[in-house]
């Protein structure tokens, strides 16, 4: 039976970390991310909805969209996040659904989805068990700043646009701190991995 693990956690905290060394260990990753970029390449159906929603003013010369213009718009306006999620999320759900089911196939003990938004989407019920990354707040949100290379109001505003980290440790089966360093990060996923026999 090939387990799915669900991989969430608050922006900036790590979880492209997790991730990439769950990859890295052999494990096929369903990235929710890229997903959200692929549904919104020129002359899919979630893009034509973008722009009837938003207007050209979210796309670049060469009909792509940009991802900064709409950020911009959403992160700020909590209408728009609302509009902006009902266009996207049931694009990315289906194309989530028909990669692990896929993936189910050839795959012998364990799936990541990796999903900032595993909870909010509801996302948890397509998988076995939940594994949050969280951090400091202060470590978030200097890490948020040196990345996106925001202020550190845009940074806050950004944090706090989303579930806090409490409310997703509430909702994990297995929690990962990320706070410190890298190795300490890949210590806690093997032994999380041996415990659950699936290494």
């Amino acid at each position: 039976m090939v387990q799915v693990l669900g991989l969430t956690g608050s922006i900036a905290t790590g979880k492209s970390t997790v991730s990439q060394y769950l990859r890295k260990l052999g494990f096929p990753v369903v990235d929710a991310d890229l997903i959200s970029r692929e549904v919104v390449k020129p002359g899919m159906i979630a893009t034509q909805k973008l722009r009837q929603t938003f207007g050209d003013q979210v796309f670049d010369n060469n009909d792509e969209l940009n991802r900064k213009k709409l950020g911009q718009l959403v992160f700020s306006d909590s209408e728009n996040m609302k509009k902006l999620n009902e266009i996207m999320q049931p694009a990315i759900k289906t194309e989530i659904i028909r990669q692990i089911e896929k993936l189910k196939k050839s795959s012998k003990k364990m799936i990541v989805l990796d999903a900032p938004l595993l909870l909010e989407q509801n996302y948890q019920f397509l998988v076995d068990q939940v594994m949050v990354v969280v951090s400091s707040p202060t470590v978030q949100l200097q890490r948020l700043q040196q990345r996106d290379g925001l202020s550190r109001k845009e940074a806050q505003a950004r944090i706090s646009s989303q579930w806090s980290q409490k409310k997703k440790r509430l909702m994990a089966d297995v929690v990962i701190d990320n706070s410190t360093s890298i190795e300490e990060t890949h210590r806690q996923v093997l032994k999380w991995l041996d415990n659950s026999k699936l290494r």
